[in-house]
């Protein structure tokens, strides 16, 4: 468990460093707010994280239907995963964190979330 820990740490942390780029790119140019990038970002670094964790992490060598299966299930923790990012970076800064580290919080909580999520729900194996 602790290599496939890794390796699923190692995937989040290529797409995180790709999600925070991209954050603080999108609110420095001022073309969206903190919660509205953070998001955006999220939303375009799940897909390398599904493919890399389907095809590194988890060693899935499923059917089509298990992959639509799957997919379809990571999409559900992408979701969840999203709205808690969302959610604890408007708690946290509302509460005077500062940005970067209301990031840093969210970030960490979503990891812890959706590694759990991953092993047991959506690359379990049959």
């Amino acid at each position: 468990m602790f290599t496939q820990f890794f390796s699923f740490l190692s995937v989040g942390v290529l797409a995180t460093l790709f999600q925070y780029a991209l954050t603080a790119a999108l609110v420095l140019a001022d073309w969206l707010p903190l919660v509205a990038a953070s998001t955006l970002a999220f939303l375009l670094s799940a897909g390398f994280n599904y493919l890399a964790n389907a095809r590194l992490t988890f060693a899935n060598q499923a059917s089509p239907a298990r992959h639509r299966r799957q997919q379809f299930r990571f999409a559900v923790m992408v979701a969840l995963g999203c709205a808690l990012n969302a959610l604890l970076l408007r708690c946290a800064t509302s509460a005077g964190l500062h940005p970067a580290l209301a990031q840093l919080l969210a970030t960490a909580t979503v990891l812890a979330s959706n590694f759990t999520l991953s092993r047991l729900w959506v690359f379990r194996k049959p």
